[in-house]
C-alpha cells in the first residue's frame, strides 16, 4: 500500500482528533437559517464535528424551515467584505466554503475578497435553488456566480444547479459525466462534484471530475428527502482540506459522513428531515474500504 493510499484509509477509517488548540480554522461564507438544518448552522456544526474551529461570515437571513423558504433578507455587499476583512486578518482560515450569496453584489464582492484576500483552498456551493427547486439566484447572479466558480478549488452544484450552470438537461449517468466535464471546462475551477441527492436512482450518487478522470461516489439512498445535505457535505469537504487531505480523501470521508448523518436524521420539524450532524464518532468512523 503506498503512502497516499494509506492516507485515505486513515481519514476514512478515525475521526481528526484536535485540542481546541490546535484545531484549524474554517470559514463559511452564507445565510442563516432558523431551523438550523442547513446554511451557517449545518456548516458550524458539520465544522466542529470534524474538529475544526469553526467561523462564519453572514451574507443573508432567511425565513426558512424545514418545509422551505418564504422570504430573504441581504446584507449590505460593503458589510459582507467587511466580515471578510475582520475574520481573515484575525485568524486566517485554512479553508473556505461559501454557501448561499443570494445576489449579484454579494457574489461580485466575495469573488473580489477570495482573490484579495487569497482565500484557498475554496469550495463553492452554488446554492441556486432549494431542495424544492425554489429559485435562490436571479439571472444576474447566475452569471457571476459563474465567474466565481472559477476561483474554486472544489464547486459541489446539485443536479439542478448544475443543469442551470450550463445549460445541460440531465437524465443519465452519462448526462451528468458530460455536465461536470462542461462545468469544468466552461468555468474553470479546479475539481467539480455534482451531489446525486436529487436523483431517482436507487444510489446515491455524486460524479467527480478533477479535469482527467470521472470518479463516482457511491452510497445508500434513504427513503425520505432531507434538508442541508449539500451543505453539510461541502462543509464536510472544507474541513478535510482544511486538515491537509488532498482532494480525494476529503471527498471520501465527506461523503461517509453525510451518508451517516442522513441515515440517522430524526423526523423533525414538519417538511424535510434535518441532518443529524451532532456527534463526530457515529458520523467520521467508517470502514477501510475506498468509495471509488
Amino acid at each position: 500500500m503506498n503512502n497516499h493510499s494509506q492516507q485515505i484509509q486513515s481519514a476514512m477509517s478515525t475521526p481528526h482528533e484536535s485540542t481546541d488548540h490546535d484545531a484549524r480554522p474554517v470559514l463559511t461564507i452564507a445565510g442563516i437559517d432558523p431551523s438550523g438544518g442547513a446554511g451557517l448552522a449545518a456548516d458550524l456544526k458539520t465544522f466542529a464535528a470534524h474538529g475544526t474551529y469553526g467561523m462564519s461570515v453572514l451574507t443573508v437571513a432567511t425565513d426558512c424551515t424545514t418545509e422551505g423558504v418564504t422570504d430573504v433578507h441581504a446584507l449590505p455587499p460593503a458589510f459582507v467584505r467587511r466580515q471578510l476583512e475582520r475574520v481573515v486578518d484575525d485568524i486566517p482560515p485554512a479553508a473556505v466554503k461559501t454557501g448561499m450569496l443570494f445576489n449579484m453584489a454579494i457574489i461580485e464582492t466575495v469573488a473580489e475578497a477570495a482573490a484579495d484576500l487569497d482565500l484557498m483552498p475554496l469550495v463553492i456551493d452554488p446554492v441556486m435553488t432549494t431542495r424544492r427547486g425554489e429559485p435562490l439566484l436571479s439571472e444576474d447572479a447566475e452569471a457571476a456566480l459563474r465567474t466565481l466558480i472559477g476561483h474554486a478549488t472544489v464547486t459541489t452544484p446539485s443536479l439542478p444547479e448544475a443543469e442551470r450552470l450550463v445549460d445541460i438537461a440531465i437524465q443519465s449517468r452519462a448526462d451528468t459525466e458530460a455536465a461536470a466535464r462542461a462545468i469544468h471546462d466552461r468555468l474553470h475551477p479546479a475539481h467539480v462534484v455534482i451531489t446525486g441527492g436529487h436523483a431517482s436512482d436507487e444510489t446515491a450518487a455524486d460524479c467527480w471530475y478533477n479535469g482527467d478522470t470521472i470518479h463516482w461516489l457511491e452510497a445508500e439512498r434513504q427513503p425520505y428527502a432531507v434538508h442541508g445535505g449539500g451543505d453539510a457535505f461541502s462543509a464536510a469537504l472544507t474541513a478535510g482540506l482544511a486538515q491537509n487531505l488532498k482532494v480525494d480523501a476529503a471527498l471520501q470521508r465527506a461523503k461517509r459522513f453525510v451518508t451517516r448523518a442522513i441515515r440517522q436524521a430524526p423526523p423533525r420539524g414538519a417538511g424535510h428531515r434535518p441532518l443529524a450532524l451532532n456527534g463526530r464518532t457515529h458520523a467520521l468512523a467508517s470502514p477501510n474500504e475506498s468509495l471509488f
